[in-house]
């Protein structure tokens, strides 16, 4: 399982092509240790499995403000994704269609650039059953997962997984594919190896990997459209709006292949420039002192710029409605009060105008195609800010 590359593997897919794309997958350790961080103070209470992904030489306990960051971006993405996976009356027709061990799954949700992330364990792997029950635990087991980044990342994930029993056995029997960078299991998780950056090396991956392009599905990006520039991201966000599973050479015109299109939705938690000197110190200071330049928020009349902007974007793309909203606006749309009180009593909070100033240059979409995911994000499509 080790990961030995050298240059003639790098046109392989999914795999890193430059020192900037080392770079950039570091991101995913930075990500992982906050989130670590976030569930040790008790942001996170549901999450004991982040810290399993952190090497011991770097857990650490962050600053309140980073902290609380965390948890609204956590807690945002992972509120909407529950949405989501909530019973509803289509799944109810087919309680018990099953084909002999064969699970038929209702839904499935794919995760863009996922690196660490471990919402898969803490949503549906180990705790729908005693939160949920055995009901509701059944047709969460329905729900198919795909974590989606480069082969290096993949791999390591891999081999963490299989260090630690939490981990592994909500997986029940599963094995590798392409040469250990990727796994499927009988649960319904299935971690695969793709470069964000090319759209059409995406859809073949994941069609191989048996998405099945027809069902409910649900979109997660995490500061992973950030990365790319205007036309790539473009080319990303039309893929999970529009593509059916056919090969563009298909002989149906694209106008035919759109209207057979099932029902798609991205929640996409982003950085946005807004045109103030913080947005413009904010992509210098990731671009010179990181050496992971926001590509899409520096494009000066691009789709990052702010709320307008990454609507537009989205409704180019492909889908039919999409709210965008700065984390300074958001957090009494899906959380509860108790659930915002909770969080800002855990830790004095003394830097608040520099916190709220950082947050307002983050944001969350809900961008939807279809009936069925409008009438599951309403509350966030039509809520007032």
């Amino acid at each position: 399982m080790s990961n030995n590359n050298n240059n003639n593997n790098n046109t392989k897919p999914g795999l890193a092509k430059d020192d900037e794309d080392v770079r950039v997958q570091s991101t995913n350790d930075e990500a992982t240790v906050a989130r670590a961080s976030c569930a040790s103070v008790g942001h996170i209470p549901n999450d004991p499995y982040s810290v399993l992904f952190v090497n011991r030489t770097k857990v650490r306990r962050n600053e309140p403000l980073h902290n609380l960051g965390t948890f609204y971006r956590v807690a945002h993405v992972r509120k909407a994704i529950e949405m989501f996976l909530m019973s509803d009356d289509d799944d109810d027709d087919d309680d018990d269609a099953e084909e002999e061990d064969t699970v038929k799954y209702a839904k499935q949700v794919i995760n863009l650039g996922s690196g660490y992330d471990t919402s898969w364990w803490c949503l549906v792997g180990n705790n729908a059953s005693s939160r949920d029950g055995k009901e509701e635990s059944t047709k969460r087991s329905r729900v198919k997962w795909y974590d989606v980044d480069f082969a290096e990342v993949t791999r390591r994930k891999i081999k963490t997984i299989e260090k630690h029993e939490a981990l592994r056995e909500p997986l029940g029997v599963y094995h590798f594919e392409r040469d250990g960078s990727e796994l499927r299991s009988t649960s319904g998780y299935n971690l695969v190896s793709a470069d964000l950056r090319d759209a059409e090396e995406i859809k073949e991956i994941l069609t191989e990997a048996r998405v099945d392009w027809q069902l409910p599905t649900l979109f997660v990006t995490e500061v992973a459209l950030s990365y790319l520039n205007g036309e790539k991201c473009e080319k990303a966000l039309r893929m999970c709006a529009t593509f059916n599973g056919e090969s563009s050479n298909s002989n149906n015109g694209s106008k035919d292949r759109n209207t057979v299109v099932a029902n798609r939705a991205i929640v996409s938690y982003e950085a946005m420039r807004l045109n103030d000197e913080f947005g413009r110190r904010m992509c210098r200071n990731v671009r010179e002192q990181r050496g992971t330049p926001f590509l899409a928020l520096e494009e000066e009349n691009g789709s990052r710029v702010d709320c307008a902007s990454v609507e537009a974007m989205f409704l180019r793309c492909g889908f039919d409605s999409v709210k965008c909203r700065k984390m300074t606006e958001c957090q009494d749309v899906l959380l509860s009060r108790e659930e915002i009180y909770r969080a800002e009593r855990l830790e004095m909070l003394d830097e608040r105008e520099e916190f709220n100033l950082i947050q307002s240059h983050y944001g969350v979409s809900v961008a939807v195609r279809g009936d069925y995911f409008a009438r599951k994000y309403r509350r966030w499509l039509m809520h007032s800010s």
